[in-house]
């Protein structure tokens, strides 16, 4: 994180019950998982796992955090959801949800889950196979009410939050939105629809 962040707080947060199976660490988790399914119908085991945060504030209709990559990372200038790989010496993989949503936006996780989809199976371009997953999770706010996104300049360079719409549209105002990637853009999507559902879940 840049020098005006302050540290790297000690994560306290609740999670999902549905996201249990997560609440182990990197070796543990990858050891225990049967493998995923490819399109062609093969079973793979990987060995790393990825995880992204689906922030969303408190507007209507409501919007989801999206923050673009600086222009001299991999996948430069495209969008996506704040979140990385989980270290090994992340606590569990919900620890690595809560980290990475704080060197990356700045933001502190307090509630975790659930699980939106299901883990999505990709190769690096350094041949790492790796499952990414993606969790609905609630953020503190700051004494005005608002979350207060603060980006890691080293890693993006903008953030924007977009209705489903927008989202759909590939576009908020004038700006283009060009995501990672087609796994990245359904993920988004498939969180406005698991946020809904979730909002149904608890009445309101």
């Amino acid at each position: 994180m840049p020098d005006s962040v302050p540290k790297e707080p000690t994560f306290r947060f609740t999670s999902h019950p549905t996201t249990s199976s997560f609440a182990v660490n990197l070796h543990t988790y990858v050891s225990n998982d049967p493998g995923r399914k490819t399109k062609s119908g093969a079973t793979v085991k990987f060995n790393y796992v990825a995880v992204g945060a689906l922030i969303f504030d408190s507007s209507e209709p409501e919007r989801i955090l999206l923050v673009q990559r600086a222009p001299d990372d991999s996948a430069p200038n495209r969008w996506e959801v704040p979140g990385g790989a989980t270290d090994p010496e992340d606590p569990t993989i919900l620890h690595s949800v809560a980290r990475e949503l704080w060197e990356e936006a700045g933001l502190t996780a307090e509630t975790i889950g659930p699980e939106v989809g299901e883990g999505q199976v990709f190769l690096t371009r350094s041949g790492k196979l790796v499952c990414k997953f993606h969790f609905l999770v609630e953020a503190k706010r700051g004494t005005n009410g608002a979350l207060n996104v603060m980006l890691d300049p080293r890693e993006h360079q903008n953030y924007v939050w977009a209705t489903e719409e927008e989202v759909k549209a590939r576009r908020v105002g004038n700006m283009e939105l060009q995501f990672t990637g087609l796994q990245q853009e359904n993920a988004i999507l498939h969180g406005f629809q698991a946020r809904k559902a979730s909002k149904e879940a608890k009445g309101n």
